[in-house]
């Protein structure tokens, strides 16, 4: 931890990873932290539709999976060499964790988490929220928070549960978290 000219606490991570399923609020929270904190915000879904001009579904529909996560690993390792950075990673990243580890040296690791009910209102409001071109049910939902959550954790250096908080209250926690070195998934009832 350090302190900047303005005398603001400075964390080691150069840069704030947003993970965790689809409807959690990454993007909307990595918005606002990339507005409070003035760093540069990436979706890494939108980015990877402009690099390739394609909506994902097609872009995988057409080239197939592996065009997507060579794309994703060429956006990642770009994305690892800079700074002052929120990244939010897309719904699906969980099933490609070397990507993800591209960003982990310098990288913190914020896992958004919503209740699977939540999470299932959220989704069914976005035409463009679908697992295989479906949108999922409930217990979809469930089924893939279940299979996928380990994977999350021991990438997390915090947790955060956004079922029942603003977005600047997700915001102000991270921040906090971030300032002093974050809090590991284990420990994650004493702030969700």
């Amino acid at each position: 931890m350090s302190i900047d000219a303005a005398g603001q606490k400075k964390s080691k991570h150069k840069n704030i990873i947003l993970i965790g399923f689809m409807g959690t609020g990454k993007t909307v929270v990595g918005r606002n932290l990339a507005r409070t904190l003035n760093f540069d915000f990436v979706d890494s879904d939108e980015e990877i539709e402009k690099v390739t001009g394609q909506p994902l579904p097609q872009l995988i529909k057409k080239h197939g999976e592996l065009r997507f996560r060579s794309e994703e690993r060429l956006l990642f390792d770009k994305l690892a060499q800079k700074e002052h950075q929120i990244v939010a990673t897309g719904g699906s990243i969980q099933m490609n964790s070397d990507n993800l580890l591209r960003l982990k040296p310098d990288g913190f690791f914020v896992l958004l988490q919503s209740d699977p009910e939540i999470l299932y209102q959220r989704i069914s409001r976005k035409n463009h929220r679908t697992i295989q071109g479906k949108k999922p049910s409930e217990e979809q939902i469930r089924e893939l928070l279940q299979k996928n959550t380990s994977l999350y954790e021991k990438l997390a250096d915090f947790c955060a549960n956004t079922s029942q908080m603003t977005v600047d209250e997700v915001t102000n926690i991270i921040i906090k978290a971030w300032q002093s070195g974050g809090q590991k998934p284990e420990d994650r009832g004493k702030n969700s």
